[in-house]
């Protein structure tokens, strides 16, 4: 309740219904009445006419809101691992880069909808090995045009003897034919295209290569000659040798053991053709030839020996594994050629 003064006397005022002074009788002015909003009064107000409170009210709410938002960015912040290497105890799994891209040399393979399993890729690629089987290259083929001298490969063979007994060799100009405008057959291109034509059959029956050995051709080129120089055509030559006794006198008994069995001494192909494959005659004389090219000559060698049960049963057979070939001229155009095993 506002207590009242006279403006004349200056007197208080008892009631606030009072109208007049009691002390000199004044008209006292009216009272002014309190501000009064719904059950309370309101809170001082600021310059622009809001209550501070509500002010209060509705910065506390932003301020709520503001924490509610940032708090998923306050949980990274906290949850964000260091630039070490992670360990067992940190969230981030080992496997996996910070960015959560998989790294190099890992796969991550799903298996349902929540679960992964990751597994690191192997850094070689497995391979199937294949064995490498070794052969004695084949000696190239020289020109049959003009004679060459192709060396000779390196022997393979064991041989015994401290001085070998190599027969005598054909001359070289036994290989020229005596006949005007015959084609020169080189003779170690006819000896290793038949050595060459030997392994195809081989090898077309399942079995490994022979190696070619020169000292077993020494020996069969010297029989092919002995056949040329006294006139026979047989394993056994007029001394009662055969293929075995001549490597036993050579040096070169070819002992070979596999396993439980033992196999001693040479085997032995032979063929007798001529330098070509047909000729014309004129009144009985021989007026021109087919000369054949060292092709033909080792294929007619080759055929007759398979198409002959003995001469392929040597061919074909499995323990093998080192051949000689020798050829001999005779002059009339007769070639021999002898094929040796071992």
């Amino acid at each position: 309740m506002t207590r009242r003064f006279c403006p004349k006397c200056g007197a208080k005022t008892e009631l606030p219904v009072q109208k007049f002074c009691t002390a000199c009788g004044a008209p006292l002015p009216e009272p002014v009445p309190a501000v009064v909003t719904g059950a309370r009064a309101a809170g001082p107000a600021t310059g622009s006419g809001i209550p501070v409170r509500v002010l209060e009210i509705t910065f506390i709410l932003v301020l709520c809101a503001a924490i509610v938002l940032l708090l998923p960015y306050f949980a990274q912040v906290i949850n964000t691992p260091s630039s070490s290497p992670a360990g067992a105890g940190d969230s981030l799994s080992l496997l996996q880069s910070p960015s959560g891209t998989p790294l190099p040399g890992v796969i991550t393979v799903p298996t349902s909808a929540t679960t992964l399993i990751q597994t690191t890729l192997p850094t070689t690629v497995p391979t199937t090995q294949v064995p490498t089987i070794t052969r004695t290259p084949t000696p190239p083929k020289p020109a049959t045009t003009v004679p060459t001298t192709v060396p000779k490969p390196k022997s393979t063979s064991v041989i015994t003897l401290t001085v070998t007994h190599v027969p005598p060799q054909p001359p070289a100009g036994s290989y020229t034919s005596s006949i005007p405008g015959a084609p020169y057959i080189d003779p170690s291109a006819l000896e290793y295209r038949v050595h060459e034509l030997i392994n195809v059959q081989r090898q077309q029956n399942g079995l490994s290569t022979l190696s070619y050995d020169s000292f077993l051709a020494d020996i069969s080129r010297g029989h092919s000659w002995d056949m040329v120089t006294r006139n026979f055509f047989e394993h056994e030559n007029p001394d009662g040798k055969d293929a075995r006794a001549r490597g036993d006198a050579a040096g070169y008994p070819c002992i070979r053991h596999m396993g439980a069995y033992t196999y001693e001494g040479i085997a032995e192909n032979l063929f007798q053709g001529y330098r070509y494959s047909s000729y014309m005659t004129t009144d009985g004389v021989i007026t021109s030839y087919n000369w054949s090219s060292v092709d033909e000559v080792a294929e007619r060698a080759v055929n007759g020996w398979m198409d002959s049960p003995g001469h392929r049963r040597n061919i074909l057979t499995e323990h093998f594994i080192l051949e000689g070939i020798g050829v001999a001229f005779s002059s009339g155009d007769k070639i021999y050629i002898t094929e040796n095993f071992c």
